[in-house]
């Protein structure tokens, strides 16, 4: 009979892997000689999300971190800002004509190494992978909403 592993084990495990993966995103970032928040937002603008609220909701990243990265690709002179004809206050991200071939020569061509990566695995595995992520992210959001209304 096999013993089972215990479960804060696995959870030790489970941390361990999604570190491992974060720090595999972070270097997509610094092969680029971006931040994080930098990288993500040009890939954000590339794909059409264009202003910083809809960037920051995406990423889950505050506006303050959003702000410095958005200063820091301006001061690049990859993307430039514009105000959002239906509100002034608001502002669209654009990609400069530099801003476009850096991202087609450095982001996507780190978006592709994810890809080859992913099409390596199994169609039941990556559906799997992405299912398994989202329940327990899923399960975690309902535990802090139950830890929050008791706090």
């Amino acid at each position: 009979m096999k013993k089972e592993t215990s479960p804060l084990k696995t959870l030790a495990s489970f941390r361990e892997a999604i570190m491992e993966l974060d720090n595999v995103y972070s270097l997509f970032a610094k092969a680029c000689g971006l931040s994080d928040a930098e990288y993500w937002s040009l890939l954000l603008i590339y794909e059409g999300v264009a202003t910083q609220s809809q960037i920051s909701g995406q990423l889950f990243l505050s506006r303050q971190t959003l702000n410095s990265a958005f200063k820091q690709l301006q001061k690049k002179g990859l993307i430039r800002l514009e105000p959002c004809e239906e509100n002034q206050r608001s502002k669209r991200a654009f990609l400069t004509d530099t801003g476009r071939p850096f991202v087609e020569r450095h982001v996507v061509q780190m978006h592709q190494v994810e890809e080859k990566a992913w099409r390596k695995m199994e169609e039941q595995e990556r559906a799997m992978f992405t299912k398994l992520t989202r329940k327990f992210s899923g399960l975690i959001q309902t535990e802090l909403k139950a830890f929050q209304a008791d706090a």
